[in-house]
């Protein structure tokens, strides 16, 4: 099981690794849309980026620096 905590400290777990992608999509249609990338433990990586193991991750979109 993967827990990825989100910036507003909330956990989401997954059964099996993820991408940055999936975990954008699993908050919402318009975030997986937008998003870019994102940081997963303070580093940046594109949406593709497979996290398989437990990791603090922020969505990156056009609206933040990174983007």
């Amino acid at each position: 099981m993967v827990a990825i905590t989100l910036p507003d400290g909330s956990v989401r777990q997954f059964e099996k690794p993820v991408t940055v992608r999936d975990v954008a999509a699993s908050i919402g249609p318009g975030l997986a849309k937008a998003a870019l990338g994102g940081k997963v433990d303070g580093t940046l990586v594109d949406v593709g980026h497979t996290i398989d193991s437990d990791a603090k991750l922020a969505i990156v979109t056009d609206k933040d620096p990174e983007g």
